[in-house]
């Protein structure tokens, strides 16, 4: 399907697609809620501990402040909503999860943005699902146009649907549905709240943390990464942390307090060998190609029959988060390894889709850096790339290099050397 967003005025976009609601925002209101969000937060947020999580909380802001302009227009639905209001609480929830929701007559709704131009399927982060007290009676699949200034929402879900239409998506946590499971009239939401008997979510309870465990656990999330936290332990303590008022304030204030030294400069100091690759050993992240399929299904990734890479000796994958700037979705990174006859090892670098995707977002780079952090290649995804690739070249014992995954002000540095071998 040809995406026309970009080259059709909103007017048109809205008569074309009537079915969908659609909702301008000005280039002042779109200021406001960046101001909201970097400005307003009581302890410094534009300290925050990384861009990604900066720009979530300007979108999540921006997507309730258009929301609440069109309820505006509603006052019957306005005076029923309870409203969220800036607090330190709403920066800690945009700090690690994108989405944002509203009280509504004994009902709640989540909002959930995303940026992606032409999106297929409607992803919502685990947490606003699996949670008791987070999970809501409605989703709304939101997609947002910065600079075109305006909105349009898909269509909603019901928890009891996600749960029997959904498909699990371990990789990033999140549960994905169709479009064409989405009901574009939202009044019809309405409707039902008025004329049917409104279903409570059903929510398994969560495990408790002892003290000691929550100290262990935000001592290990406090570092400052440039993504959120919330893959790096298992969903139930993750959830525990994020549910309990205390523990997310100290794991927020702590990952506050280390960025406040440069996460790139921190970056620089974590050098995978590629060496211990060759005894199936990896770390940080990084996992065998095998492992790393095995943690999703088969239609995340097509590089399994790459020739070129069914020739190389050893492969590992990472998963990259962008955050908003790849429109709440991740990549995945994938190396390859052959020994030479020369002492050295060929080395094959590719960027794959990943969240159940087929094309990588557009504007997505990719690029080798030496160790002086001079760029030697660099490749740039475009509309419908399933994957780029650097070209091969080759590696000497002891020798230093990065591979970067960029988009827009958003940068992520892997560091590596080639250390171990026999000669």
């Amino acid at each position: 399907m040809i995406n026309n967003s970009h080259m059709l005025k909103f007017d048109d976009l809205r008569e074309i697609y009537a079915e969908y609601l659609w909702i301008e925002f000005s280039a002042k209101e779109r200021e406001i809620a960046w101001q909201q969000a970097v400005k307003n937060n009581l302890k410094n947020f534009h300290q925050n501990q990384n861009n990604a999580a900066s720009h979530r909380a300007f979108v999540n802001r921006l997507c309730l402040n258009t929301f609440v302009k069109w309820l505006e227009d509603e006052p019957d639905l306005l005076e029923k909503f309870h409203i969220p209001q800036l607090s330190e609480d709403l920066y800690q929830q945009c700090e690690f999860v994108n989405g944002i929701d509203l009280n509504f007559d004994g009902s709640r709704l989540v909002l959930v943005p995303n940026e992606q131009s032409n999106p297929t399927e409607f992803r919502i982060p685990q947490e606003w699902v699996d949670i008791p007290n987070w999970a809501a009676n409605y989703y709304l699949s939101v997609q947002l146009n910065v600079e075109e200034g305006w909105l349009r929402i898909w269509g909603f879900i019901s928890h009891q649907q996600i749960r029997e239409k959904a498909q699990y998506d371990s990789i990033d946590r999140t549960y994905c549905v169709s479009n064409r499971d989405l009901i574009a009239d939202i009044d019809i939401m309405w409707i039902a709240r008025e004329l049917c008997t409104l279903e409570q979510p059903q929510v398994q309870t969560l495990p408790s943390l002892s003290e000691s465990q929550a100290k262990q656990i935000i001592e290990q999330l406090s570092k400052p990464t440039v993504y959120s936290p919330r893959l790096q332990i298992k969903f139930a303590e993750w959830a525990a942390i994020l549910t309990s008022q205390k523990y997310r304030a100290i794991l927020y204030s702590q990952r506050i307090k280390h960025s406040q030294v440069n996460l790139m400069e921190n970056a620089q100091e974590i050098v995978h060998n590629l060496g211990s690759w060759f005894e199936n050993v990896f770390d940080r992240g990084w996992r065998s190609v095998d492992d790393f399929l095995g943690l999703t299904d088969t239609r995340t990734f097509q590089f399994r029959s790459d020739s070129v890479l069914n020739e190389v000796c050893v492969k590992g994958a990472k998963l990259i988060d962008l955050g908003m700037q790849l429109e709440n979705k991740s990549v995945a990174l994938l190396i390859g390894l052959s020994p030479q006859i020369d002492n050295k090892v060929g080395i094959r670098v590719q960027l794959y889709p990943a969240s159940g995707e087929t094309y990588l977002p557009d504007k997505v780079q990719l690029t080798l850096l030496s160790e002086s952090g001079n760029a030697l290649q660099s490749v740039e995804s475009r509309s419908y790339d399933n994957y780029i690739q650097l070209k091969r070249f080759k590696l000497p014992l002891g020798k230093y290099f990065s591979i970067q995954v960029a988009r827009k002000d958003i940068k992520i540095k892997e560091n590596f050397v080639l250390e171990g071998l026999e000669s």
